[in-house]
Order: C-alpha cells, then structure tokens, then sequence
C-alpha cells in the first residue's frame, strides 16, 4: 500500500483525460473509439501487465436492457475486454447491483444487459464468485472497514467501465461513484443507512478510492449515450458521444460534468476530492483529443445533489433533523400505481417503508417520512420508475431566493 501523502501527490498529477467522439454503439465504431481513448494515455501496456487477472467493474445498477441507459453498454465492455484478452491478460466482468449479491439474480442482470452475449462471444468470464470479505482502509476519512466483493480482491487490476447519469441523491453518477458497486448486494443499504448525508456519503466513496490505490488503474467512461432528468435510472436517455478515460476517476468525473454543464458547486465527489487534497481547487486538467469546449452539452436535464449541509451551520442541532426534512426534496410513491413489488421496502436503509393493503386487497408501499433519511434508495431501485422525488413549498421557496 502506498503511502497516503505520495497518493495524494500520485491522483494529483494523474491529470491527463482522453475525450473521444463516439457517435453510436455500433461495435466497430465504439472498438475504434476506445482503443483511440486509451492509446491518447500511452496504450493499454500502460496500465495491464500481460498475465494479469482485470476486473472490468462494469455499472449494473437493475435488471434493465442496454436501451435503457442504465448500465454500461455492452458494446464499449466489448471493446475493452477484446484490448485487454488480445493484450495477453485475462478480463472478467464484475458488479454487484442494486439487490441481493445472489447467482440467480446477478445473472439474470448479466443476461438483460447484453453481458452475457459479450462474455460467450469472446469466452471471458462473468464473475460468479458471489462471497465477500472485510476491507479495512487505515488512510480512511469515515469508511475504515467495509464489505468487498471477493472477486474485486482477488483481481490484479481493476478497469472502471461507468456510465455518465444524474443521480437524484449525489446529483451526478461516473466514474468515482461507480465503484460503490464494489459494495456486495444488501449490504449497500446498510452503508446508507451508516453514511446518511451527502457529505458523508461523498467521504465513503472516496475512502473507497483511496483503498483501492494503485490497483484501479484505469477508468473509462461510456457516454455515448447517458442519462438526464432523475437517474440513475428513472431519468432519460440522452446522446452525448464521449468515450472518456484517464488513470484518475476524480478527473474523469471533472470532465464529464463539465460536459454536461454540472458547476464544482453541484458536484459532490469533486467538491470532497478538494476538500480533501485530492485534487488542486483549480480543477486543472489536461483533456487529449476532443477540445472539451466543443463537446459540451447546452440542453443537458441535470438534478441538484440533496445536501443538507449549507443550512446546518445556521440550525440548532436538536432542529437539524426536522429542518433536514423540510429542506430537501423527498420521495413520493403513489398507492394507486404502486404495484406492491416490495423492492423499495426491502431496500429502505432505515425501514422507513411499509406494505399496506388497500380495500381490494392490492399492497403498496407507503414512507414514514419521520424515518426517511432521503437517500432515495426507493427511487432509483423502482423497477416501474412509480417513486418520484418532489421538493416541498419550503424547499422550493429557499431556492427561488436562492436563485435570485
């Protein structure tokens, strides 16, 4: 493990980001794009060594088909696999999802996404090892031990393949949140229910990064096609054509919300990683190939981050727990539509949901919103995109002043 002051330096000066247009997944394209992202930085050889075991830490947040933007496309991990197996190393495909770290329910995620075709194409692995084991981080903010999904472990490397979305809780979704997925099935609902404020939430996810040191050597994000409005998964498809890469997820996450028009005041991650030396405050970057200012999006659909903190400072803290709630958007489901799956009551970090059951004997899902912590964990994992985030009077009073 490297030392944390040279780490520092290390993620400082890893400033280089390839950007490459790429205009559809179709798979001649996306495998000339990528390998053109990863030969601006040096070439492959720059960050596998040939016999090595490569994690592709893919996003497959539910069980959804490529058209759906959720997850990464399967065309650009097809590109990276085929780099990486004719390089001479071995690539396995990983993530654990948004539900239970289980054969059946991973595979059937494999399947829908079109992983399993990309898998069976090039005979490469889809990770089967569904154990986990305790991490501990000594360099740690917050997150000194968490759970790890074995085959994250047991990798030489890892390869960060995420998918550019708005995120209702943090407000963005790439490259540095996309290794929260190294976070086995349920046990990610307990690290919400443990890391509850945004600010927090963004000290775990870097405490993850910093874990994992030398051995994530690689992100590249699919922005082909990413996702607007409330994502991660209830948003809207949208066209961007990026291939994005660098060694560093914090620049890569620069540039890409910099495509999408998302100011260092509405990007969490970015606005810890200063906080926290990570990364110099005047965001410098070294972007090869596309000139960033030509890729930049105008009409991009993105969402505020639900950070409590600028109000705390002026709170009592017995109040901040009432004032948390009347300041922050909250999770809506409507009984009417809800079709009484359970997933959003079997995920709720803090139990805030209950099944009740109407006249008719239809079950839907009802918030205690005296316990909601408003993580949102219910609507990005709705199946049926029914759970809606809406901001109440008072929040939408303070920021039209705010935007005054």
């Amino acid at each position: 493990m490297l030392d944390f002051t040279l780490y520092k330096l290390y993620i400082l000066y890893m400033e280089k980001v390839s950007l490459v247009k790429c205009s559809s997944y179709n798979q001649e394209e996306v495998n000339q794009k990528v390998a053109e992202a990863i030969n601006l930085l040096g070439g492959i050889d720059q960050f596998i060594k040939k016999g090595q075991r490569v994690a592709l830490k893919v996003n497959l947040l539910m069980k959804a088909t490529p058209d759906k933007a959720m997850t990464t496309h399967p065309a650009v991990v097809f590109a990276v696999a085929k780099l990486v197996k004719e390089f001479g190393a071995t690539p396995f495909i990983v993530d654990s999802a948004g539900g239970p770290f289980t054969q059946g329910y991973i595979n059937s995620i494999y399947s829908a996404s079109g992983l399993k075709e990309v898998a069976e194409s090039l005979d490469i692995e889809l990770n089967q090892d569904f154990s986990h084991e305790q991490a501990q981080n000594p360099n740690a903010v917050v997150g000194f031990k968490f759970p790890i999904c074995t085959a994250i472990e047991k990798a030489d490397v890892i390869i960060n393949l995420s998918k550019l979305k708005t995120h209702s809780f943090t407000g963005y979704t790439n490259a540095v949140k996309n290794m929260f997925g190294i976070i086995p099935g349920l046990t990610k609902v307990e690290m919400h229910g443990k890391y509850r404020d945004l600010d927090t939430f963004m000290d775990f996810l870097l405490d993850i990064h910093t874990y994992l040191e030398g051995k994530l050597v690689l992100n590249i994000t699919d922005a082909v096609i990413g996702m607007e409005g409330f994502g991660p998964s209830n948003g809207t498809p949208k066209f961007i054509g990026a291939i994005i890469a660098s060694k560093s997820a914090i620049h890569s996450d620069i540039v890409a919300t910099q495509i999408i028009g998302l100011t260092p005041e509405f990007t969490p991650t970015i606005k810890k990683a200063i906080q926290r030396g990570l990364v110099s405050e005047t965001l410098e970057t070294e972007v090869v190939g596309e000139k960033l200012e030509d890729m930049v999006l105008k009409d991009f659909k993105t969402i505020e981050p639900n950070n409590f903190k600028p109000y705390a400072n002026y709170v009592p803290k017995f109040l901040q727990n009432t004032v948390h709630k009347v300041m922050t958007k909250r999770p809506v489901i409507s009984k009417h539509k809800c079709k009484g799956c359970q997933k959003c009551f079997n995920h709720c970090p803090v139990k805030a949901i209950t099944m009740e059951t109407k006249k008719d004997g239809h079950k839907f899902a009802k918030i205690d919103y005296n316990k909601c912590i408003r993580c949102y964990c219910c609507q990005e994992l709705c199946p049926f995109g029914i759970v809606k985030v809406k901001a109440g009077f008072i929040y939408k009073l303070v920021h039209l002043r705010d935007k005054k």
